[in-house]
């Protein structure tokens, strides 16, 4: 295995494993939206995930040139923006529009990344 297809493999488990992590805390606040009673220690749980795994996945970014693409650069700055979103509207109690707008914006960056990486997408929500 030659060293890009080596790192390749480890950083897109990062990609994966926070974008699943990204889809729960949204269908969490779907099912918020929809009515229904969700639990708020699991919400704030999966973003705790998806967060932490987008800044270990940034670190190995950063130390392996080898992987430098513009397509990370604007994942991570989605990732960013999705729970900046997420953290100020949960505080302060407002509408999650804008924050279901960059989940779209996210889940269409991790798309541009998969593309890259050679993974399957994720269904951007209408």
């Amino acid at each position: 295995m030659d060293n890009f297809a080596y790192h390749k493999e480890n950083i897109s488990e990062f990609a994966v494993i926070s974008m699943i992590n990204y889809q729960r805390v949204y269908r969490l606040l779907l099912d918020e939206l929809d009515g229904g009673q969700i639990n708020e220690q699991a919400l704030y749980g999966y973003h705790s995930m998806a967060y932490s795994t987008i800044m270990t996945m940034k670190s190995y970014y950063l130390q392996n040139d080898i992987l430098s693409h513009n397509e990370y650069d604007i994942f991570f700055e989605k990732a960013s923006q999705f729970s900046r979103e997420f953290t100020s509207s949960r505080e302060i109690n407002r509408s999650m529009q804008w924050t279901f707008g960059y989940y779209n914006e996210l889940v269409e960056s991790f798309n541009e990344l998969a593309s890259l990486l050679e993974l399957k997408p994720f269904n951007v929500p209408k």
